[in-house]
């Protein structure tokens, strides 16, 4: 069956092959989690950075939360301790008395850089 070489029974190919598969999941989980990791860290320091600081508690706020964790990945949610407030400094608001209050976009250009940065991680990687 083979030029010069052992024959492989179909069995040892198949142990062979599943053993290559194991290690390649294995390999591409631990990229993604490690850039899933970095990219979290750095996103919030960015809106930490950017956020508007009136009284510094929104800006402290910033956290993350593992959302899932399973055997092929990771998913982690970013969010601030003040839910209402994000939407209002990012979208503006009505005044009571009447008039509007522009909004800060500072969410949204963060959660770009973010998706483009782990994209380029996790490519780079593999």
């Amino acid at each position: 069956m083979s030029s010069g070489g052992r024959a492989m029974r179909a069995d040892e190919l198949s142990r062979a092959i599943e053993k290559e598969l194991e290690e390649y999941l294995h390999q591409t989980t631990e990229t993604v989690v490690e850039a899933v990791d970095d990219v979290t860290d750095e996103a919030i320091a960015t809106l930490k950075s950017t956020s508007p600081k009136r009284s510094g508690r929104y800006v402290r706020g910033w956290t993350s939360k593992e959302t899932s964790s399973t055997s092929t990945g990771k998913t982690k949610t970013i969010h601030n301790r003040t839910p209402g407030l994000t939407h209002l400094l990012e979208n503006g608001y009505a005044k009571q008395n009447g008039g509007r209050v522009s909004g800060r976009p500072h969410i949204g250009p963060v959660e770009q850089k973010a998706v483009q940065a782990l994209e380029k991680k996790i490519r780079g990687n593999l």
